[in-house]
């Protein structure tokens, strides 16, 4: 089940029925956020994706954060810091972003995973998104690295 869209959604669209693939993939079309984790709680995995890019490379996406909170194991095609994250927390398998090949490598691993090695992975994602992306930690954070700047910042005066 694929569920969103996005600007290839014509294409995926087109190659289903190229490929004669309308009894294995359902394309559900867009849908509100907050309908999300009802998709997700049916999910054996959930797919993220980006172009190789290198400012995709320096983000983390927040559908890798809102993927790894549900506790369902990630496969990831991208590059930098969102691949970073899954493979630190072990919430799923990576490949380098536009690899078809490493996606399919990929599928193929985690299908052939038991339900409890999955659930394990996806957990390890789910403690992680609660430690390290909790929003009070990250503000707190976020304080902190400016208190720093700031203290370590030449006042006018001191130059004087």
């Amino acid at each position: 089940m694929i569920v969103g869209d996005g600007r290839k959604s014509d294409w995926v669209s087109a190659e289903v029925i190229r490929r004669k693939l309308e009894k294995n993939i359902l394309l559900a079309g867009r849908f509100p956020v907050e309908r999300m984790p009802s998709f997700y709680a049916h999910a054996d995995a959930l797919l993220v994706t980006l172009k190789r890019d290198p400012v995709f490379s320096m983000t983390i996406p927040g559908k890798v954060q809102s993927y790894m909170m549900s506790g369902i194991p990630l496969l990831g095609m991208l590059d930098g810091e969102g691949a970073e994250v899954i493979r630190q927390a072990n919430a799923g398998l990576v490949c380098p972003a536009g690899d078809s090949e490493g996606l399919t490598k990929i599928v193929l691993e985690m299908a052939g995973m038991s339900s409890i090695k999955r659930h394990e992975i996806g957990q390890n994602g789910h403690r992680y998104a609660e430690t390290e992306f909790d929003r009070e930690k990250l503000i707190k954070k976020l304080d902190d690295y400016f208190v720093e700047a700031i203290d370590s910042y030449p006042s006018k005066r001191a130059a004087e």
